[in-house]
């Protein structure tokens, strides 16, 4: 570890905080507001998290997990922000966080695998047991929250959300096809896939940020004036 490690962390966790303040003091505390606060609320924890551990040189397999859990509910409440956006039945919403919860019980009782085996001014990378099945449980959600706004953004019904549907799908694109592509053309880099991810999250944090400051009810009715 040197003197720079994780300083990039940092850096994003200052920017996400800003974004928390900002939508804590002046965005409506609507049910769709409230997830996007807990999502970037989430993507600060982590980014702190990698920060202490890379430039403390703490790499205690229990922090390690601990920021695994931290990320592993992100997809499935982006997820739950898109079902919540289309009015599914809140307890239909709770089943998308099951797979992520298992495979985290699961961790659990392993979770003396986890270990940050380097970390860079930019990345740590991460050692963990069953990296392809964690991969699927965490990029699924991403996947179909992309398909639905995509849906979304063209249904008349969602008319007077369109630009903020927008705003948010090209969040996730922006954020999701680089660190595909990167990955794809760069496959000795996958262990540093979940920091790459929640650094380029940054994007969905501004996106996000922007579409609560815009979600308001007033907004609707100016919308529909």
């Amino acid at each position: 570890m040197d003197a720079y490690s994780g300083i990039i962390s940092l850096f994003i966790a200052c920017l996400e905080i800003v974004f928390l303040i900002n939508l804590l003091i002046f965005s409506e505390k609507n049910s769709e507001n409230k997830l996007i606060i807990v999502i970037i609320l989430l993507l600060f924890s982590y980014q702190f998290m990698e920060f202490i551990m890379c430039y403390s040189g703490n790499n205690s397999p229990l922090l390690v997990y601990f920021s695994f859990v931290i990320i592993s509910f992100l997809p499935p409440l982006v997820l739950s922000l898109v079902l919540t956006i289309k009015k599914v039945s809140y307890r239909l919403t709770l089943l998308i966080f099951l797979p992520a919860i298992s495979l985290l019980i699961y961790y659990f009782f392993l979770r003396t695998s986890f270990e940050i085996s380097s970390c860079t001014l930019l990345f740590a990378a991460y050692e963990m047991p069953l990296g392809d099945l964690y991969g699927v449980v965490y990029y699924s959600p991403v996947i179909i929250s992309i398909y639905l706004l995509s849906k979304m953004v063209y249904n008349p019904i969602y008319a007077e959300k369109k630009i903020n549907l927008l705003i948010m799908l090209w969040g996730l694109l922006l954020t999701f096809i680089p660190v595909a592509l990167i990955i794809a053309l760069f496959p000795f880099i996958i262990d540093y896939v979940e920091s790459f991810f929640c650094k380029a999250a940054a994007i969905i944090a501004f996106t996000l940020t922007i579409y609560a400051m815009r979600n308001s009810s007033k907004a609707v009715e100016e919308n529909n004036e």
